[in-house]
C-alpha cells in the first residue's frame, strides 16, 4: 500500500529516507559516537579538578617515647617523661601556581583534544553516510536504466521477428537479439546484487531505516574554492593537530614549573602527660630543585622537542591538506565538464546513431550487429555518466562535510 509518502511490508510502516535525514539518523544510531561523547564529558568533568591544591593529610602518632626505665620514668610511658608526647596534626603541600596552571592547561588541552575526537568522529560518520546514501541512490539509478533497455530490447526483438516473418531478415537476427537481450539480463541481475550490498550498509550506518525507499534527490552543495580554503582550518585532522600544539606547550609549561620551589605547611597539636603543657606547632617547608642540569633541566629538553615536533606535525598537515584540496577541486571540475559533455553531446549522437540505425534497419540497408553495437554503445555511455555523476557526488559529500563549520563542543 502506498500512500502519503509511507509504504507498508508485513505490518511495518516505513517512511522515505532522504540523504539529510539518513546523516543524521545514523549521528543517532551510532554507538562509536555515543561512548567517545560520554568519554569527553568524564574528561570535561575531571577538568574542574585540575589545577587545585592536593588534598590535605591528617596523621597522629606519639613522639619522643621512652624505651628504657630512667629516673622514675617507665619505659614506653606516655605522660611520664617531659618530652613525650601524642601528637596528632594536618599536613598541606602547596605546589607553586606556576605548577597549578600548567596543570590546568594540560588537561584542558586534553579535554579539547576529546572534543575535536568526538568532532572529527561525526564529520567521518556524515561523510560515510552520505556516501552509502549516495551510492545506493545511483545504484538504483542505473537498475532504473537497465530496465528501460529491457523494455526497449523487447520492442526490438518483436521488431526483428516482425522482419524475420516477413522475409526481409534472416533468422540469425532473432539469435543476435535475444543474445543481447541476455546480456541485458546480466547485467540487471548483478546490479541487483550491489543494490543489496549499498542498503546493506546504509542499514549498518543508519540502523533498520536503511530499509526504507529513498527520497528526493542528492543535494547541489556549493563547491567554491575560496569558501573551502577559507573553511579549511576547521578541517577535523588539523583541529586534532593544533589539541596536539596546545597538549606540548601545556607540557613544557608543566617542565618549566619544577624549576620553581614547590611549599608545604604542617600544622600539629601535641598532648603531654598531665603533669605538662600541652603544645603546638607550625612548620613551612620547600623543595630546592637544586639539580636543574640533571633533573628539570633534560625534562624541559625533551618537552621543548616535543612542542617543535608538533609545530612541524601541524605544518605538514597544513600543507599536505591545502594541496589534497586543490586536487580535489580540480578533480570536482573536471568531472563536472565530463558529466555536462556526456549529457549534451555524447549521448544525444549516440541517440541519433541508434534512430539512423533503426531507420536503416528497417529499410535494409543496416545489418542487425551494427543496431545491437550502437545499442550496447550507449548503454555503456549511459552506465559511465552515471558513473562520473556518482563519483562527482562522492567528492562534492566529502568536500562539504570535511570542511564545514563544526562546533567544538559535541
Amino acid at each position: 500500500m502506498v500512500g502519503l509518502g509511507l509504504i507498508v511490508f508485513s505490518g511495518q510502516v516505513w517512511a522515505d529516507l532522504s540523504l539529510d535525514q539518513a546523516v543524521r539518523a545514523s549521528l543517532g544510531y551510532s554507538a562509536e559516537i555515543q561512548a567517545q561523547e560520554a568519554n569527553y564529558h568524564s574528561d570535561q568533568a575531571a577538568e574542574r579538578a585540575a589545577g587545585t591544591l592536593p588534598d590535605p593529610r591528617l596523621y597522629s602518632g606519639v613522639s619522643n617515647l621512652p624505651v628504657s626505665s630512667m629516673g622514675g620514668v617507665n619505659a614506653l610511658s606516655t605522660g611520664q617523661d617531659p618530652m613525650s608526647m601524642q601528637v596528632i596534626g594536618i599536613t598541606q603541600d602547596l605546589p607553586n601556581s606556576a605548577k597549578r596552571h600548567a596543570e590546568h592547561d594540560l588537561v584542558e588541552a586534553h579535554v579539547e583534544q576529546d572534543a575535536v575526537s568526538v568532532a572529527k568522529a561525526r564529520v567521518d560518520l556524515r561523510i560515510q553516510t552520505a556516501q552509502a546514501w549516495i551510492q545506493r541512490y545511483y545504484t538504483e539509478k542505473r537498475i532504473g536504466l537497465l530496465k528501460e533497455q529491457q523494455d526497449d530490447s523487447r520492442l526490438l526483438i518483436a521488431l526483428v521477428n516482425q522482419q524475420i516473418a516477413a522475409g526481409r531478415r534472416p533468422a540469425s537476427d532473432a539469435i543476435d537479439a535475444q543474445l543481447d537481450d541476455a546480456d541485458l539480463n546480466n547485467q540487471l541481475d548483478s546490479m541487483q546484487g550491489k543494490l543489496m550490498g549499498s542498503q546493506a550498509q546504509l542499514v549498518r550506518l543508519v540502523g533498520e531505516r536503511g530499509h526504507e525507499p529513498l527520497l528526493g534527490t542528492i543535494p547541489a552543495w556549493p563547491i567554491n574554492r575560496g569558501d573551502l580554503f577559507h573553511q579549511l582550518a576547521h578541517h577535523p585532522d588539523l583541529m586534532l593537530a593544533q589539541t596536539s600544539l596546545k597538549s606540548a606547550e601545556a607540557g613544557v609549561a608543566t617542565a618549566e614549573a619544577d624549576r620553581h620551589p614547590d611549599w608545604g605547611m604542617d600544622l600539629a597539636y601535641q598532648h603531654r602527660g598531665p603533669a605538662y603543657a600541652d603544645m603546638i606547632s607550625l612548620t613551612v617547608s620547600m623543595s630546592l630543585p637544586v639539580f636543574q642540569g640533571s633533573r628539570q633541566g633534560p625534562r624541559i629538553m625533551a618537552q621543548q622537542e616535543r612542542l617543535a615536533n608538533a609545530r612541524d606535525t601541524l605544518l605538514d598537515m597544513q600543507r599536505e591538506h591545502a594541496a589534497a584540496l586543490e586536487s580535489d577541486i580540480s578533480t570536482w571540475e573536471s568531472l563536472q565538464g565530463q558529466v555536462m559533455r556526456m549529457q549534451h553531446d555524447v549521448l544525444p549522437w549516440s541517440q541519433k546513431k541508434i534512430e539512423l540505425l533503426l531507420v536503416n534497419y528497417q529499410a535494409g540497408t543496416a545489418d542487425i550487429n551494427s543496431l545491437l553495437a550502437a545499442r550496447s554503445q550507449r548503454r555503456r555511455l549511459i552506465l559511465e555518466r552515471i558513473d562520473l555523476s556518482e563519483q562527482q557526488a562522492m567528492l562534492s559529500a566529502r568536500l562539504h562535510y570535511q570542511c564545514d563549520t563544526m562546533e567544538v563542543q559535541p
